[in-house]
């Protein structure tokens, strides 16, 4: 079945597009949630973003398909360049171990992607996911090793691979350090932060 494109309007203005199968009828909800995610980032961000594009993939071969390389089970949304590709409400449990009640956290998620790359393209990934977790409430445990975390805290300038990334438990171990900034800084700084990583560490804002 070919799959349908719906426009995305943001107090009657063009956000972008939603691409879906004619019979899912999970995509008014879906909408709801983006739109919702969307107003309340652009409150914190203080920036207007357009052309966002959201493919909604009904199955782990799809998606592998569309991302040309097999994926984890966890992996259930990404963002490539300005294009989220999502996991419908309708296979978000079949294909993988997350609920439909966290929907709204994981497009958040990747929606703060977005907004983080308007202000900085080249932002560390540490930096760029923890923030789209803490933003997201994507509360994690904090039982990493001390050894992880001092890792980040060594290169925190730095454009570390994705698989470094995940070796050194980067979800949790970016979600506290973000959180760190968040208690320590208000909007403004975080937002200057966000721009220009180095103050981080010229601040000593993660000792």
């Amino acid at each position: 079945m070919k799959k349908i494109t719906k426009e995305i309007n943001f107090d009657k203005k063009r956000l972008g597009k939603i691409c879906f199968l004619p019979n899912d009828n999970s995509v008014r909800n879906i909408e709801k949630q983006v739109l919702k995610s969307i107003k309340k980032l652009k409150a914190f961000y203080n920036i207007n973003v357009s052309n966002i594009n959201i493919e909604l993939v009904y199955s782990r071969k799809e998606l592998n398909k569309k991302l040309k390389r097999k994926t984890p089970n966890w992996l259930i949304g990404t963002v490539v360049k300005n294009k989220i590709y999502i996991f419908s409400l309708l296979s978000i449990t079949k294909h993988n171990c997350h609920k439909n009640n966290k929907f709204n956290k994981l497009i958040n998620h990747e929606l703060c992607h977005i907004f983080n790359a308007k202000l900085n393209k080249k932002m560390p990934i540490w930096l760029d996911e923890g923030i789209a977790l803490y933003l997201s409430r994507q509360e994690k445990k904090k039982d990493f090793k001390k050894s992880d975390w001092q890792f980040f805290i060594e290169n925190i300038n730095k454009n570390i691979s994705f698989n470094s990334f995940l070796k050194h438990d980067g979800y949790k171990v970016s979600y506290w350090l973000v959180k760190k900034l968040f208690d320590n800084s208000n909007k403004n700084k975080l937002l200057k932060l966000i721009k220009k990583p180095s103050l981080i560490k010229r601040e000593g804002l993660l000792r």
